[in-house]
């Protein structure tokens, strides 16, 4: 056996895992070409600031997202690594390169090394078992960092070292003399310091896309006519639609036409569109009814309450002559308009984008229509936060199904939660929401009822879903193509500045 690896002093090392192949974005791990380039950040601040906190929020976070992560704790003071006098003191005095102490919980492994030419030989040696390493702390250290902040500890450190990538601070209000431009972000908010870190290491990986679900597409038989002869049968691929059955602690609440697969998403966004859900913590379970291999399986779905939780499925059934609502329109069935009006919040002011933004907002439909590009015959749904960055994205035959899918989305990941649900201080919260076709009622509904601000679609707006924007006080935008738009309402959201 080789001699042990080294690494930055007080660093715990575990048993040796099985190797896995390296991922391409931890390729440049094999050479030394600089601090700059390899997976390592610095939580940097004052102490008081927060740090351990985050960190110890931020590894699990990062963990379920599949890096291996490791932390190295940095302190500027120097002290003793053994207490004076202990056998691990003795070794090193007696000029041991290398001095270990183990317990049932692990070994630790110190070296004299100092951090800044121990951690470039740790990321070489650890490159097919970790995958990210945090430093906490290291303010004067090379790394990308992220700087922790709190009023009163010390002044900022950001405006001295360009290398801050983002501060994380709950304050209301910055120092003047933080560099424009620079990334806030709230400290409690753990998903979205997860993703800038995931952007930082992985600038070139497309947003994250909803996985392609083979139940949306079918083949059927077909015989084209090409304008001169009937051509002979061949097989073509054809959306499904198929009927979804919600059910709230056994009570059918509606049966809407949808695309088969996420399910869950879509019936989670259509009680919250109506009012019945507040937030993912109402939510006891989400199942479909049966079993495998059985038939109808999977087009029945049973909605229960968490513990304590009460869902108003009277909202629903009051409201509704029957229990059908086609794949055409998400407010079939209503006994009137001003039932969905009643239940529309205000939205406040902001944020203000810059009109490409908006834009733009249609062109990513493009990356997530799988299955469009396939049959042509879905519509696609996608929520964008203020900078851009896409926050979930479905498609479906019903063009309100797409909505409620990628709202549903947003409400289990806990982003999204109604008025009556306890806030919660989330930095990417969704800006856009774009849609692949006609902007109707419903549409614009939804998006009120998830405090989305701005809608974008691709085609013409209805007079009912500018009244209602209007009234809620949402942007709205339609024949969103080839960079340009129409707004009708909530021009105020939009400067060219």
């Amino acid at each position: 056996m080789g001699p042990p690896p080294t690494g930055p002093r007080g660093l715990r090392r575990r048993r040796p895992r099985r190797r896995r192949a390296l991922r391409p974005a931890l390729l440049h791990l094999r050479g030394r070409t600089g601090m700059s380039r390899v997976p390592a950040l610095s939580v940097v601040g004052w102490s008081g600031a927060g740090k351990t906190t985050l960190l110890t929020r931020l590894v699990p976070e990062l963990a379920a997202r599949g890096l291996r992560v490791a932390v190295v704790k940095h302190s500027s003071d120097a002290h003793p690594l053994h207490r004076p006098g202990s056998d691990t003191a003795r070794y090193q005095d007696a000029g041991a390169v290398l001095t270990g102490f183990t317990t049932p919980a692990g070994i630790q492994l110190t070296t004299d090394t100092a951090l800044s030419d121990a951690l470039p030989s740790l990321l070489e040696r650890s490159a097919g078992a970790v995958e990210l390493v945090l430093v906490e702390g290291w303010k004067d250290g090379p790394l990308p960092k992220l700087e922790v902040w709190r009023e009163g500890l010390g002044p900022p450190l950001a405006p001295s070292r360009p290398e801050v990538l983002a501060v994380l601070s709950s304050e209301p209000a910055l120092p003047t003399d933080f560099p424009p431009g620079l990334r806030v972000l709230h400290p409690d908010d753990v998903r979205a310091v997860a993703d800038l870190i995931l952007a930082h290491l992985r600038p070139s990986r497309p947003a994250p896309l909803p996985p392609v679900d083979a139940r949306g597409v079918t083949r059927r038989f077909v015989q084209r006519w090409n304008g001169a002869t009937l051509l002979p049968a061949q097989e073509d691929d054809i959306a499904v639609e198929e009927p979804l059955e919600i059910r709230v602690s056994g009570d059918s609440v509606a049966t809407t036409m949808r695309t088969p697969g996420h399910d869950r998403e879509l019936a989670t966004g259509f009680l919250f569109a109506e009012g019945i859900l507040q937030s993912v913590d109402d939510l006891g379970g989400l199942a479909h009814c049966g079993r495998p291999g059985e038939e109808g399986f999977g087009n029945v779905i049973e909605v229960t309450p968490a513990p304590g939780a009460f869902l108003d499925v009277e909202r629903v059934s009051t409201a509704r002559r029957g229990t059908l609502t086609t794949s055409a329109c998400g407010v079939c069935g209503r006994r009137s308009v001003d039932d969905l009006l009643a239940v529309c919040p205000a939205l406040p002011p902001g944020p203000v984008l810059h009109p490409d933004a908006v834009a733009r907002a249609t062109e990513r439909l493009r990356d997530v229509q799988r299955n469009f590009a396939r049959t042509g015959g879905v519509h696609a749904a996608a929520v964008l936060d203020a900078d851009g960055h896409l926050l979930a994205a479905h498609e479906d035959v019903g063009r309100h199904n797409a909505v409620d899918k990628v709202v549903g989305t947003l409400v289990l990941a806990g982003t999204v939660r109604g008025p009556r649900a306890p806030r919660l201080p989330l930095t990417r919260q969704p800006a856009v929401l774009a849609v692949s076709g006609r902007v109707s009622f419903e549409i614009v509904q939804k998006a009120a009822m998830a405090r989305i601000p701005i809608v974008a679609g691709v085609s013409a707006a209805s007079s009912l879903a500018v009244d209602l924007a209007l009234r809620s006080g949402m942007t709205l935008a339609a024949f969103a193509r080839n960079e340009r738009f129409n707004v009708y309402t909530g021009l105020e959201r939009l400067s060219q500045v």
